[in-house]
């Protein structure tokens, strides 16, 4: 990404060549992320199987990539399973967390042998019917809920109470057809010590599932391993603190109709949290793992009782294994001045092209210049292309100190992850961004990606 914004004719030619709204993404981080988590994991003498979130990134480059590196994927939907069967990937690397499973689904992850992960007494209902008159041993996990941490409920609207699973197990045994491997919990949040708090609550129920029995047997923690976003994690508690002056009429706004991002006051007065992902974290990746499995649980260690409770650990990474893997980039399509005064500039994308869940994606975007007239120096507000009031790319203000020109290149930083995909939508019948790979070799030529080939429709240059 750093080199190849400080190489704009390049990006200039890219975006000639393939449109924009482009996204351009290399696989090499994402091998460099599965070796460092693998490795981390090893060090603790366990086995471990980390299945990529799919859904964080749709392009099918990512899958061959885990399916060369003997790696799982966890998918989320029909396509998702559909694809990755179809690239290759061995069914009992694949599991199904979809939050809802129709018949077509399970009768899909029940023919390519995928795992299903069973969130309601509905689906499993749905499994046994599916089940009836195969001849297949089907695969089967249990979500579970109902855990605490520091005396604290932690909420989930997915899953089984952990006061349910032993009837379910116990209906499970009865099956000729379904076979329970494992137990999988994904805790909403980043909190390593709310993941220790699971993981020593259900250990004694692995315990009482497989008692003797040697046959292999999983645990997954789910996704939420953390990642940063800043080189420099000050900017961030800066710009809060910016925020708080400007919400309290102690300077100029510095969001949309000085917009509080989710930022309100709670009874007690402190300032609640900004509804973006936390893009300032220390505690990431594998030092996030480390803190998990050396955590003193009892006499032993996480990792130790893990160990001796002879489970394969699992885990649902997605951004953090996308991390530095993606950038999403757009043409300025004009700049004008808004009805109260302010500075527009329209880029050439929508605001779910570059968007997750949260209400703000707190990392600046990057121009890069192109041949126009630059203009004096502006700070203003992102427009994208949908027609309504509320169709900002953020609500931050952004300053250009050297202006802004028509066809300069907004470029949006570290996308790979959830950014680009997770809310993308064609409204307006515009045309989804393309997906291309480039490697490190700068001689190298870029390529589509499969998900863009086969008559899918992309833009213009």
């Amino acid at each position: 990404m750093v080199d190849l914004i400080a190489d704009p004719p390049r990006l200039h030619a890219l975006i000639e060549e393939f449109g924009a709204p482009l996204n351009i993404q290399s696989v090499e981080p994402f091998s460099r992320h599965i070796a460092a988590l693998t490795g981390c994991v090893a060090d603790f003498d366990l086995p471990f199987m980390p299945m990529f979130a799919r859904k964080a990134n749709k392009c099918l480059t990512y899958v061959q990539s885990a399916r060369d590196q003997g790696i799982g994927i966890d998918t989320a939907s029909h396509a998702e399973v559909e694809q990755c069967l179809a690239q290759g990937v061995p069914g009992h690397r694949i599991v199904c967390t979809a939050a809802v499973k129709d018949r077509a689904l399970m009768a899909l992850c029940v023919a390519g042998g995928v795992t299903i992960v069973l969130d309601n007494y509905d689906e499993l209902a749905l499994l046994e019917e599916v089940s009836q008159g195969g001849d297949r041993t089907i695969s089967v996990g249990l979500r579970l809920n109902g855990f605490s941490c520091g005396g604290r409920a932690i909420y989930s609207r997915f899953g089984f109470t952990l006061s349910e699973i032993p009837g379910i197990v116990a209906r499970l045994e009865r099956s000729a057809a379904l076979r329970l491997d494992g137990l999988h919990f994904h805790l909403n949040g980043y909190s390593a010590e709310e993941r220790i708090a699971a993981i020593s609550q259900t250990l004694p129920m692995v315990a009482d599932i497989r008692g003797d029995c040697s046959r292999d047997f999983f645990l997954d923690i789910g996704g939420g391993i953390p990642m940063n976003y800043l080189a420099d994690p000050r900017q961030w508690d800066v710009w809060l603190a910016e925020l708080d002056k400007a919400l309290a009429g102690e300077r100029d706004p510095i969001t949309q109709h000085n917009d509080n991002l989710g930022r309100k006051r709670g009874p007690d007065g402190a300032p609640g949290t900004v509804d973006s992902y936390p893009v300032a974290q220390s505690l990431v990746q594998t030092d996030w793992m480390r803190q998990i499995l050396q955590a003193p649980d009892g006499d032993r260690t996480i990792a130790r009782r893990l160990r001796d409770a002879h489970v394969t650990l699992r885990c649902e990474p997605g951004r953090s294994l996308l991390d530095g893997c993606g950038m999403t980039v757009a043409r300025v399509a004009f700049r004008k001045t808004d009805s109260a005064g302010e500075s527009v500039i329209g880029v050439q994308m929508n605001r779910t092209q570059s968007r997750s869940g949260f209400s703000e994606f707190a990392l600046d975007p990057l121009m890069v210049p192109g041949k126009g007239p630059r203009g004096d120096a502006v700070a203003g507000y992102l427009a994208g292309t949908y027609c309504t009031e509320s169709e900002w790319l953020t609500r931050r203000k952004m300053a250009f100190p050297h202006g802004v020109g028509v066809g300069d290149l907004m470029v949006f930083p570290n996308t790979a992850g959830y950014l680009m995909h997770f809310l993308e939508s064609r409204s307006h019948q515009f045309p989804l961004a393309r997906n291309i790979f480039l490697r490190s070799d700068p001689d190298a030529s870029a390529r589509l990606d499969g998900i863009d080939q086969g008559g899918h429709d992309h833009p213009t240059g």
